[in-house]
């Protein structure tokens, strides 16, 4: 980081609930690598009806590989997922991390997603419940790639007014179609979260 150029985390990410998420999901990956991996050697036992001891191992072995892969990949972006803003450099960070300068940037977007609420029924099973939540969503695109910068956090809140508008300042910076666009919404939802008719 340059001398004199601020950062801010954006709080897009699990703020009140990292913690805990990766530990419960830890806790469930590890069981789901050991459910996994006695269902492969079931299943190994099954197919060589008990007669390849090396097959059932290696598919007990395979199963449970996957599944701690899945689950490591799950964790890691848990606790990843965040958005910095450094100067006029955003940077949104999941598995990956992307960055794009909004100086140079060659187009800017602000769009509304609707994210439909789901509920667990009776039997288990996820239905939806009807509702559906407008996310905001900035899409940047320069010369090192696309950035999609969701602004609502990861637990369902909207990004901070404050954030809002450090976003919109350092649009101020780029000369591109859509950018003057974004920040003039950006300001406007600062100022009444209400204004998401996009």
């Amino acid at each position: 980081m340059q001398p004199g150029v601020s950062s801010l985390d954006l709080s897009v990410g699990f703020q009140r609930s990292r913690t805990g998420r990766v530990i419960s999901l830890t806790v469930a990956g590890f069981l789901l690598v050991v459910l996994c991996g006695c269902l492969g050697a079931i299943l190994g036992q099954f197919v060589t009806m008990g007669r390849n001891a090396q097959l059932s191992a290696v598919l007990a072995l395979a199963s449970g590989a996957l599944a701690a892969l899945g689950t490591t990949l799950l964790v890691v972006r848990t606790a990843r997922l965040g958005a910095t803003l450094t100067g006029t450099r955003l940077t949104v960070t999941g598995l990956t991390s992307r960055t794009v300068d909004l100086r140079t940037a060659t187009s800017v977007s602000l769009h509304a997603t609707a994210d439909s609420h789901t509920g667990v029924a009776s039997d288990g099973s996820v239905v939806a419940t009807g509702g559906s939540t407008r996310t905001p969503v900035l899409t940047v695109t320069g010369p090192e790639g696309t950035v999609r910068l969701r602004l609502r956090g990861a637990e369902g809140v909207l990004v901070p007014a404050g954030q809002m508008v450090a976003l919109a300042d350092a649009l101020g910076w780029a000369h591109c179609p859509g950018a003057r666009e974004a920040a003039g919404w950006l300001r406007a939802m600062a100022a009444d979260p209400r204004t998401m008719l996009l």
